[in-house]
């Protein structure tokens, strides 16, 4: 008659409450109080411990005796469904040959069987490894076992599984199957070796994870994940593990084959899950893995695992037992911070850290990870192996874990559920409070806006006073500026300087009313050669400039005054007055505007962008035939062709500025020195020559003085200013920077 499960379930209670009694006569004791006058039961329920204490050989010895401890227990309790075939020769000699594989070393055996190194030879030639059942007893869960784990290796395909190739049977009639060759170090031994740090060992782990989740989609249960069974490799250049020996996995996918009850004790015990050995009739399921991959987690961080393997062998299946069930983990920072010094500094170095670095990095997220995995009741803990590997990676790229306990604001919310009317209560206090407040506040600004306002108005008053002062002063200082300029247009420069004594230009603000006032004072200074104080009018005419519409700047000449006589004086402040030009005052509107904005920026050399910069300004200017000043307009295009680098088109250009009847002779000059200049950076340096010596020569028979058609014109200094300026910058490109040039003449305008 088969037990109920009602029966089943008091025969695991008695089980469990029997192995916990270390003594064998208070376990006597036990039994026939339990079974009184059933003597069946006692002695079908000693058999059973007695099995079950053998277990301790079963879980620190070799696979070989795990199969026959399997094969006592089913035979004894008689539940073995499966027939018993006949009994295999063990340690035979294979031949060199299996099938198309050639066996070229044993790698090693188990109790499930022996592991060759082969090669394939065809169809293709390769490298794999070879897996041989050993039935050294009569024991088809030996076969089953072989075959799920053959047949689990074929139902899934990951880059972490080592996967299966092909199956067959030995001459002898023995199943094996290839699989493939895995070469590398356990996951442990891998890390220390290569001393990889934390996180590197986490992002090896996940691939662990993910392996494992895998498995589980196909419904494979491994059951005994642990560092030897996880073997890392290097594949193009990176880190790759690999999960072998599923030799006592479980599958619900394979039909025809499940693994009794009593499997649950395959495995290893350090990294067993406590539903493994809790005898009590609790299916196992891929929440054990989980558990496994929490200890090989807890081994990669610490060194060590949660239970101490060396007590193994001198424990009782019962003692293992209750140390998996009860004991209590600690976390891992705990674990490294008991660790003596010297044993901690060395699995820091194992770890390419410092023994703090490394109880800190361990200590707050990856204890709650690892202690989640840990977790005795499988309902707590990780219930995938990805939400395990999706917390690691969370804590990698430092965002919040599932693991951790709940926020600050589930903790309120459950404080306030307990405490309803003393916090509705406090809520209603605060809420007076808060309106009390609320209207004293009102109240006070109010107050304050009221002041604030009476200030501001006091302050603006003030401020008016202030500023018609300070228009005032400034109109007194204007005129008695312009009064000082007046008197050097009649020649009393004594008096003029007496008058500058008390009222200095400092004295008046850059505006639009003083700006004729600079360039005036500016234009007299220049031409009777008082460069510092033209310098000083210039710059301030500079500032004067800023308020007004910069197209408005433009069209007349006060950009060229100020650019010679900054150029003249202070090149690097020439520079910076190009730079604002170029912000400023481009683009031009019209050619005339044009043709300034060009002439002005290019006295010097310039860079290939401000080039690109200013070709749409000579696109406005356009022909300059066209323009309101051809000769002129010619010089402005020279000057950029020169500075772009094309020969040809400056040289044109020039000539079509020496060709207008209209040219001045401080303009053919100009033009003069860029064509010198254009032949020079040509290769024809005495035809550059001649024409810088021409230039010369008619700069110095005009002395200061200008001609347009033969006859004389008012010059203006900065036309000559420029055109000695090039004059001296041809002179030194083609005769070297020795050369003097002639200096700028003083005129009357």
């Amino acid at each position: 008659m088969e037990p109920t499960r009602h029966e089943e379930e008091i025969s695991s209670a008695i089980m469990e409450v029997a192995l916990s009694l270390d003594d064998p006569s208070a376990r006597e004791l036990f039994l026939e109080r339990v079974f009184e006058n059933r003597d069946d039961a006692k002695d079908e329920m000693a058999r059973l411990l007695e099995a079950a204490d053998g277990a301790a050989t079963f879980f620190l010895e070799a696979r070989e005796e795990r199969a026959k401890v399997t094969a006592k227990i089913l035979s004894e309790n008689g539940r073995s469904s499966m027939p018993i075939p006949v009994r295999f020769a063990g340690d035979e000699e294979f031949t060199e040959k299996l099938g198309p594989y050639r066996l070229v070393s044993r790698l090693g055996e188990g109790g499930g069987g022996v592991v060759y190194e082969a090669e394939q030879e065809l169809p293709i030639r390769r490298r794999v490894a070879i897996k041989i059942v050993r039935m050294e007893v009569e024991n088809t869960t030996a076969l089953a076992r072989f075959d799920v784990e053959r047949q689990a290796l074929a139902l899934m395909d990951h880059p972490n599984i080592a996967k299966v190739l092909d199956a067959g049977t030995t001459p002898g009639g023995k199943p094996y199957f290839a699989m493939e060759l895995v070469t590398g170090e356990s996951i442990v031994q891998y890390s220390n070796r290569h001393k990889l740090s934390c996180a590197q060992r986490l992002e090896l782990f996940v691939l662990v994870c993910n392996a494992v989740q895998h498995a589980h989609q196909k419904g494979i249960i491994h059951r005994d994940i642990k560092p030897s069974n996880v073997i890392v490799t290097r594949q193009d250049g990176e880190n790759v593990p690999k999960i072998i020996d599923f030799g006592i996995a479980k599958s619900d996918a394979i039909p025809g084959r499940s693994i009794t009850a009593h499997d649950q004790f395959f495995g290893t015990p350090a990294y067993m899950s406590p539903e493994q050995v809790a005898l009590t009739g609790i299916d196992v399921d891929t929440r054990s893995d989980i558990f496994s991959l929490g200890v090989l987690l807890y081994e990669l961080l610490t060194g060590a695992t949660p239970i101490n393997r060396s007590e193994g062998p001198e424990l009782t299946f019962s003692q293992i037992r209750k140390s998996l069930l009860t004991w209590e983990t600690l976390r891992p920072s705990e674990l490294l911070a008991k660790l003596p010094a010297d044993s901690l500094r060395a699995l820091a170095s194992e770890r390419g850290t410092d023994p703090a670095s490394l109880i800190a990095y361990v200590k707050g997220d990856l204890d709650w990870i690892v202690m989640m995995a840990l977790e005795k009741n499988r309902m707590r803990r990780y219930q995938t192996a990805n939400g395990l590997a999706t917390d690691i990676k969370r804590f990698l790229t430092f965002q919040p874990i599932a693991a951790r306990p709940p926020s600050g604001i589930y903790v309120l919310t459950k404080f306030v559920r307990r405490n309803r009317f003393g916090f509705a209560a406090a809520v209603l206090l605060m809420v007076l409070l808060i309106g009390g407040l609320g209207i004293t506040a009102v109240m006070y600004e109010r107050e304050r806006k009221t002041a604030a306002e009476q200030l501001r108005l006091k302050n603006e008053a003030q401020a008016a006073r202030n500023e018609e002062s300070r228009l005032r002063r400034q109109a007194d200082a204007r005129s008695n500026v312009a009064r000082a300029a007046f008197l050097l247009d009649q020649g009393r420069i004594d008096d003029a300087d007496a008058l500058w004594k008390d009222y200095p230009l400092s004295a008046i603000e850059p505006s639009l009313e003083a700006a004729a006032v600079f360039r005036s004072l500016g234009d007299w200074n220049s031409e009777n050669g008082r460069r510092d104080q033209a310098l000083q009018c210039y710059r301030l005419l500079r500032q004067a400039n800023r308020q007004d519409s910069p197209q408005k700047i433009l069209q007349g000449d006060d950009l060229m005054a100020i650019a010679a006589a900054l150029l003249s004086e202070d090149k690097s402040e020439y520079l910076a007055f190009r730079d604002e030009m170029l912000i400023r005052y481009t683009p031009a509107e019209s050619a005339h505007k044009a043709e300034h904005l060009l002439k002005v920026c290019l006295l010097q050399p310039v860079q290939p962008h401000v080039i690109k910069h200013l070709r749409r300004d000579v696109e406005t200017m356009g022909n300059p035939l066209k323009t309101p000043c051809p000769a002129w307009s010619a010089f402005s295009l020279s000057l950029f062709e020169l500075r772009s680098g094309d020969h040809a088109k400056t040289l044109e250009a020039c000539d079509i500025g020496l060709k207008s009847p209209e040219r001045k002779s401080s303009c053919e000059v100009s033009l003069l020195a860029v064509k010198a200049m254009s032949h020079f950076n040509a290769g024809e340096t005495a035809e550059a020559a001649d024409i810088l010596a021409n230039a010369r020569e008619i700069s110095t028979k005009c002395d200061g003085k200008d001609f347009s058609r033969g006859q004389s014109i008012p010059p203006y200094w900065f036309d000559w200013a420029i055109a000695n300026l090039l004059v001296k910058e041809a002179g030194e490109l083609i005769e070297g920077p020795a050369t003097e040039t002639a200096a700028v003449p003083a005129t009357a305008r």
